[in-house]
Formats: structure tokens, sequence, C-alpha cells
């Protein structure tokens, strides 16, 4: 099955997306139950497309697929593919295909807690004869369809309020009584944490390459940071900085697409990217056994890609359908609304709010503006390369030497330019009219006098308390005590040039109006009588230093921590000193570093929600309030 739609380069992709684009995204798998299970096949149809004509498609290739089965090489790059996977996996406890999920579901399928090993046997041996005589059992069945097609959405009933139970008062704690006995203590296992110690080198062409080893999988995980990110998108052009990206893998000047995405499965390679405000990674992991072959495609990637003509016209089609989709979503048009008003229209962080990209723009990309912007900014003199492998610093510096050491900068580098003064943001509800929305979306947010590479330890913890855990004061009391929402947080984001605070909380609709009314009383309380209690304080401080075993137990947990590092200014052995760092604070701290860093009274609200039903219940909140039209959803057909 893995072969017909599971991979990159299967059957259902290479036609139906790249070769015929009909659709914009495909899949083939096994959805398993405890008694049963099913075969899914899940197409998203390309806008303008008949979804009947990719369905008589998709019946055609699975009739050639029963008759024909897989190829050899096929069989072979599902299986390490699959294998690649499953070790890397087992590196954690939890997680999908962790210990844990790995053994139960041994147990529960099979009764053998061991019974991965088994399949991982049978992935080795399996041959193009088994396969298609499995394909031909349970392909060969009737078929369930099921299409989905664009249109209003059907009346919404609003769920009925549940009336606050009064708070009991706290029982004291007493010493359970049972058959089971008292239940065990919680060890401190966050007195220590085991961090990898760090290493600092250099490429021969003077690429800085930051290392950690840890042996607990043969895998060797790779991250290559750019200096660029959103706020380095063309500004008339939007929406440049993602399509690079998303085609930079796409074929090569040696490799079409497939050939590339068949070359990273032979190999177990699992290629990403992305851009954040102020970064764009590229990377990869794969089996440390292949890692010299790995170094050389991601070199042969970075250095010589083609950005096909065929391969942008499809790629435009999938961005501009994600486009629309993130055009009719809510949380996708409060991004679009806040960061103008966080960061002023000036700021490069303004981009943020064109999301995937600006359609019109995205439509008349051409491909030299992808190769313009790939040569400012995904370049040799703005790169750090980070990785986290079993094999030894030694090995994994060589293998990028022999990829990467001879790569040198040409042209002129792009730059950011950031205003000196930052945005004033005027305290205001701005509501995003989304008629017959069933829930209301509401993102607050206000910029802090709080700097990216200071010690904000302080913040944070508190804000533990206030927005970013489960049992913090603003989800218990949406969530909790009023019922109005499944879940409410609120974060710092730490920007080179901006630390924002901001708040995300779907409500009821006809709840919007009190609902920011409770945020405003919570975090008023908070930042003023209502600090830290010691309750809190001990339990978030307890929490904290507790969960870090777990939190960096992967390797790429530990890539990521190297990589925040470096972005923030911290030592390489921040990980490590956290424990005693978390255990130092005071709750006179975390009020002081809370009611520095957050002004109760500079929160500017975007809601999207039915203006009809949401309207009414702003006026009396005693800020202005302003209507805006959610952004039609329609993307504009890509140009020739």
């Amino acid at each position: 099955m893995s072969a017909f739609g599971g991979l990159a380069s299967s059957r259902l992709d290479n036609e139906l997306v790249k070769k015929d684009k009909l659709a914009v995204q495909v899949s083939a798998g096994v959805q398993s139950l405890a008694q049963a299970g099913m075969l899914l096949v899940r197409a998203i149809v390309r806008p303008g497309v008949d979804a009947r004509v990719v369905e008589a498609k998709l019946d055609q290739m699975i009739a050639d697929y029963l008759r024909t089965g897989p190829t050899a090489d096929e069989v072979a790059r599902v299986a390490t593919t699959s294998v690649s996977g499953t070790i890397a996996g087992l590196e954690s406890v939890g997680g999908f295909r962790g210990k844990a999920v790995t053994l139960a579901s041994g147990e529960l399928y099979s009764n053998d807690p061991g019974f991965y090993k088994k399949e991982l046997n049978a992935l080795a041996t399996m041959t193009p004869d088994r396969a298609r005589a499995a394909a031909q059992k349970w392909m060969s069945r009737p078929a369930y369809t099921l299409i989905v097609e664009n249109g209003p959405r059907e009346g919404y009933e609003e769920a009925k309020a549940v009336a606050a139970a009064p708070a009991a008062p706290a029982a004291a704690e007493t010493p359970f009584k049972g058959t089971r006995g008292a239940m065990p203590g919680v060890a401190d296992t966050g007195a220590a944490l085991q961090f990898p110690q760090v290493t600092r080198s250099r490429l021969s062409n003077g690429i800085e390459l930051v290392y950690a080893q840890r042996t607990a999988v043969p895998v060797t995980q790779v991250s290559m940071v750019f200096d660029a990110g959103t706020a380095a998108d063309v500004a008339d052009k939007l929406g440049t900085a993602g399509m690079t990206l998303s085609l930079i893998d796409e074929g090569t000047t040696t490799r079409d697409s497939i050939a590339m995405a068949e070359a990273k499965e032979r190999l177990g390679m699992q290629m990403s990217g992305g851009n954040s405000a102020d970064e764009t990674t590229i990377g990869f992991g794969v089996p440390s056994a292949n890692l010299n072959s790995a170094t050389m495609l991601f070199a042969d990637v970075l250095r010589n890609p083609a950005f096909d003509a065929n391969e942008l016209e499809r790629v435009r089609g999938q961005v501009l359908a994600q486009i629309g989709q993130q055009r009719t979503n809510p949380q996708g048009l409060a991004d679009m609304t806040l960061p103008p008003l966080l960061y002023g229209a000036s700021s490069p962080y303004a981009k943020l709010a064109a999301g995937v990209g600006d359609p019109a723009a995205v439509a008349a990309l051409k491909r030299d503006d992808l190769i313009a912007w790939r040569g400012a900014w995904l370049r040799p003199d703005k790169a750090k390369v980070f990785v986290v492998s079993d094999r030894p610093l030694a090995e994994v510096q060589r293998a990028l030497n022999a990829a990467l050491g001879d790569w040198r900068a040409t042209g002129a580098a792009g730059t950011k330019s950031f205003p000196a003064q930052r945005a004033t943001t005027t305290p205001k509800i701005v509501l995003v009219d989304r008629p017959n929305s069933p829930q209301s979306l509401i993102v607050a947010g206000q910029m802090t006098p709080v700097q990216a590479k200071s010690d904000t330890l302080a913040a944070t913890t508190a804000n533990t308390v206030l927005g970013s855990g489960f049992l913090s004061r603003i989800n218990m009391d949406l969530r909790e005590a009023k019922h109005w929402s499944y879940g409410a947080r609120g974060g710092f984001q730490l920007m080179q040039n901006a630390v924002p605070y901001v708040i995300n909380a779907p409500v009821q609709a006809d709840k919007t109006g009190p609902a920011i009314a409770s945020l405003r009383e919570q975090i008023n309380g908070f930042l003023g009588p209502n600090g830290v209690t010691p309750v809190e304080f001990r339990r978030s401080i307890d929490g904290e230093t507790r969960q870090l075993a777990g939190t960096y137990e992967t390797a790429g947990a530990v890539l990521g921590a190297m990589r925040s590092n470096d972005f923030l200014g911290r030592p390489d052995n921040y990980q490590a000193t956290l424990p005693q760092k978390y255990r130092s604070l005071t709750t006179t701290q975390l009020d002081a570093a809370a009611r520095a860093a957050i002004d109760p009274d500079r929160f500017v609200y975007v809601v999207v929600g039915d203006a009809g039903v949401v309207r009414p219940q702003l006026d009396g909140l005693g800020l202005p309030v302003e209507v805006v039209a959610a952004t039609p959803p329609t993307a504009p057909v890509a140009a020739k």
C-alpha cells in the first residue's frame, strides 16, 4: 500500500499530483483498529477539477496496481523508509512511534509486545509478489467513496451554557485509605539534567558547525539555518520565500522531482524546511550508515536547485490552494489581521500577515524571482549547520566538508532593516466578520519591552501560571470554570527584534464579549493584587524541572535546543543549568517579571466571528470596535 500511496514518490503522487495535476495532495494507508482496519485513499482535488475525474483516475490506478503490483525498487524504498522511521521513533518513550506505543500496539493487536521486530523482519524480506498478493486480497474489496464539496455551512445550534458549579473548599490532604495503600511519592527528577556536550567548529568554507553526540539510536539529524525567514520575504512579492523553500527540493539540475524523492527514500532520508519570522531552515534526518550519501544529496538540493517550470506551476497551484484555505480558516484570518496592528506596517514582521503568501504575488512569481531570493539568502555566508548524531564529530565534519566545504557565496547578500522605534499599539477590538461562524476566535496581543536575548526565564515561568500551562488561570477560567472554550492559552513569542505577548482563545459565539471581559479580569488580577500563589509557584517550578528529562530525550529535541540557544544568545550548556535556575526563582521575581513585561491596558483584540452575533456583545467593553470583512477566499488563477 505504501508504494501505491504512502511514499513521496508513490504512484498516486506521481500521477495525480505531479503528472496530471488533478490533485493538490494524495495519500493512502492502513488505518488500524483493535478488531478491524481499513485501507484509506484520500485525495484533495485541485480547485477547478471535477472530483468525478479524480475518482475515475483513482479507480483506474487501483486496478492497474492490482494487476502489476509494486516493483522491486518500490518495495525496497518502502522497506528502507519504514525501517528508518521505526528506528528514529524508538528513541522516544512516548510519541506515535515511541517505545511505549510500539510495545502496547504489539500487545493489543498481536498479543506480542515485541511484534515490531517481526514487522521489521517482514519488511526487510518483503518481495513484490507477496506485496501484490496482499494488495489483491485487500484492495479488491468493495469500497465506500465519500466526496466532501465546498458550500455554505449548515445552521449551528450553539452549545447550551453549563452553569458553573460553586467552588468547593479545598480538602485537607489526608493519607489515602483503601486497598491500594498510599500513593507513591514523586521523585525529584529535575535535580540534574544530562544534556550532551556541544562542540563548535567550522567547515572548510567557514560555515559554523554546532555538534552534539547522542548514541541512543543510529540516526543523524542535520539542520542548516539561514539568517532569512519571513522578514526577508520580498515586500511587493510576498510568498517568494515560501515558494522558494517549497520548490528547492523538487528537483535539481541532475535529478527531477521524482528522482529526488526516490533517492531520499533509498537512503531512508527525511528532508524538511520552513520559515520562521527570522530564519529559514533546511535539514534532514537519516540512518547514520547513509550519512555520506545523504550529505551529498543535501548539498545537491542546496547548491543546484532546478526550479523547473513544470514543478513551479504545480507547486504554485498547491500554494494558491493553501492560501484559499487560510482565508476561510478562523486562525488564518486572525493571523492575517494581527501582525500590522502589533508591529506597524513598516516593520518586516508585518509580512507575517501574508501567511502562505499574497495570492496575486504568488500567481505572478517567475522562476527568476525564486533564483534571486535563493541567491540573496540561502547562501553559505548566512548559514550555520547544527548536527546531532551518534557518529563522532570528525566523521560528521568530514562528510559535510566533502559535500559543502567548497560552497562559496556569490553576488550580493540580502539585508533586513527594522524601524528604530517600535510601533505603539492602540488598544481596540478588530472584528473580522465571518458569517455563520459556529464559534469566535479571540486573539489578543501586545508588544512587550522584553528583549529576546535577555534572561526571560522568570517571565516565561510566571506565564505558566497565567497562560501557557493547562492549569493556567486563563485556561482554567474559560474552559473549566465557564465551559466557554475547549482551550485557551497565552505566551511570549521570542523574535530577534520584537517579543509580543499573544493570547489565543476560541470560544462560544454567544460568549465572545463575556470571554474578553473574563480574560481582562484574569490578566488584571494576575498583574495586580492576585499574583503567583505559593501553590502555583511550587507546581510550576516542580513541573518545569521534572519534565526536563522528557523534554530533551530525543536527538530532535536536542537539535532544537541547540538552535534556540544560538538564536537567543544563550550558552551551549544552558539546558544543563536550568534545574538550578528554576530552583533559585522566587514568587517575587515571577510577579515582578510578569508586571514588567505585560500591560493589561495595551492589548489589541482580534475577534473572528459572526458580526451579527458578536458585535452587540463587544460594545459594552469600553474599547473601540472596528468591523472588517473576511478576506475573499477565492485565489486568482496561476499565471502561465
